[in-house]
């Protein structure tokens, strides 16, 4: 029988204290992504399917995918619990595992790409690369973003900056007001955390 989900995270780098959590919800509070994003979103479940070894069950939830990564979850639980990186490596696990990402992700139409990189450039999750494609109605070959399903979180910042119009989100509502009002919470946040 292989190691628990639990143990496996437990090696990886940030990863030590997945099984302190206490649920006491200090995390989803100064969350943007369950303020802004998705009100469900709850770390605290994942943690919960880890400490239970529900493997399946934790690699098809979206709450890995949705994180920001922006760490204030981590500054202001009393566990020290380093939350991203326990979803970071419970994503990372899951598309080892031949899973892929339950979220709708970014698409790029290869056909109207300029491969300026503008959105290689904004993705807060390096989900975009500019690579070298055969472009058949072009009758030749052109650098054109690409997106990496695994790490796309269907943010739509590339979508608001590309000039060209070549990325459309297949997600949910996603549009530069959204974008821009998750930035001036985020901002706002911050100070006030600082404060």
């Amino acid at each position: 029988m292989g190691l628990n989900l639990r143990d496996i995270l437990i090696a990886l780098p940030g990863c030590e204290k997945v099984d302190m959590c206490f649920s006491c919800g200090t995390c989803v509070s100064r969350c943007p992504i369950q303020q802004k994003v998705e009100p469900a979103y709850n770390p605290r479940r994942l943690l919960k399917m880890i400490a239970l070894n529900l493997r399946e069950d934790a690699f098809s939830s979206p709450t890995a995918y949705l994180c920001s990564e922006c760490d204030l979850c981590y500054k202001a639980c009393p566990q020290e619990i380093h939350i991203s990186a326990i979803l970071t490596g419970t994503k990372k696990i899951a598309l080892e595992s031949g899973f892929s990402s339950p979220l709708k992700t970014a698409k790029v139409d290869a056909q109207t790409c300029v491969g300026c990189g503008f959105c290689e450039k904004v993705c807060p999750y390096h989900a975009i690369t500019l690579k070298e494609t055969n472009v058949p109605f072009r009758g030749k070959n052109m650098l054109i973003a690409e997106v990496d399903g695994g790490k796309c979180m269907a943010c739509g910042t590339c979508s608001v900056i590309c000039r060209s119009n070549s990325i459309e989100l297949q997600a949910r509502e996603n549009s530069e007001e959204v974008v821009n009002s998750l930035w001036t919470w985020l901002e706002n946040t911050e100070v006030s955390a600082e404060k």
